[in-house]
């Protein structure tokens, strides 16, 4: 069972190295995470963008790459297009984006979902390492649909748990969060999560726990406790999954890693690997982590096809 980003370094130096593309890693901090991916043994990369732009920023950061492949492609979208399209073509089981918009990332995804036919959703998970909880917990969608419906939701949930699943995690604690008000009727969001939970608890999702908390409040200090109730929750009783109500609350919630003592680490689980996406303000070691957890990801998904 996978409990921490601690974990998630251990087992990537011994799963890796595994062939990622690197698209666009034309700014210092995006190249020496990935020259320090590879001296871990996390990855061995394959540059796809302006061969004079990475051969100049990789001397800044002091990293010969020489020795790896280089693939010539210009104008951002035809560079993710590239990059994604090698991995739904099964020769690589890893993407990561570097100085490209993730937009362009996620519009590639889109694409090759739909040519695969695999019927999935495309959402973002962003996990949270929080001291004191025993397992990761993480944030979706906090990148792609601007506001889910319904039955958007119910997908998004299917993929962090299969995401869960993958780390070992059998039957996942889910909460959807979303605010409630006592005039002006019931909140879309609140609604969305009733539908949730009835789904949930006729096994539409398979085995996992829809838990009653829809706050922060409720589901961190339990839902007694406003006013100094009971001691709150414990760690393990912590969801692991927590469903936004829309992209705005969770890119917001999921970026507050700048200021809480908690690490972050996001990334798409597509049908065919995971791809990583680092936020343009993310420091080396932050990415290198989020390449770590794709490196582990990846090999749980192979492992599970066969």
């Amino acid at each position: 069972m996978i409990n921490s980003l601690e974990d998630i370094s251990v087992l990537a130096q011994k799963r890796g190295p595994k062939k990622l593309a690197v698209l666009a890693p034309e700014d210092a901090e995006f190249m020496n995470a990935v020259k320090i991916g590879w001296e871990k043994g996390y990855i061995e990369p394959i540059l796809i963008g302006d061969i004079k732009k990475m051969e100049d920023v990789a001397r800044k950061v002091a990293f010969n790459i020489d020795k790896f492949m280089k693939i010539p492609q210009t104008g951002q979208q035809a560079i993710s297009d590239l990059g994604i399209g090698k991995l739904f073509s099964g020769n690589l089981p890893i993407v990561s984006k570097g100085q490209i918009p993730t937009s362009h990332i996620y519009r590639s995804i889109i694409r090759e979902e739909a040519k695969a036919g695999s019927g999935m959703t495309v959402s973002v998970i962003s996990f949270w390492d929080i001291p004191g909880i025993d397992h990761l917990v993480a944030f979706t969608d906090t990148g792609v649909t601007i506001k889910p419906n319904v039955k958007a939701k119910a997908e998004i949930i299917k993929n962090a748990v299969f995401v869960y699943r993958l780390l070992g995690h059998p039957r996942p604690r889910i909460a959807v969060l979303s605010g409630q008000r006592e005039v002006g009727g019931v909140l879309d969001s609140y609604k969305d999560y009733e539908a949730l939970k009835r789904s949930a608890d006729s096994g539409d999702f398979g085995e996992c726990e829809l838990v009653s908390a829809t706050s922060f409040t409720g589901i961190f200090l339990g839902e007694n406790n406003y006013r100094g109730g009971d001691m709150p929750v414990k760690g393990d009783e912590v969801p692991h999954i927590l469903v936004v109500p829309c992209l705005d609350t969770g890119n917001v919630l999921c970026k507050l890693d700048f200021f809480l003592d908690v690490t972050r680490s996001s990334l798409v689980a597509t049908s065919k690997g995971p791809v990583c996406i680092p936020a343009r303000s993310d420091f080396s070691d932050n990415i290198v982590q989020q390449l770590a957890m794709s490196v582990v990801l990846a090999d749980e998904m192979e492992k599970d096809e066969h």
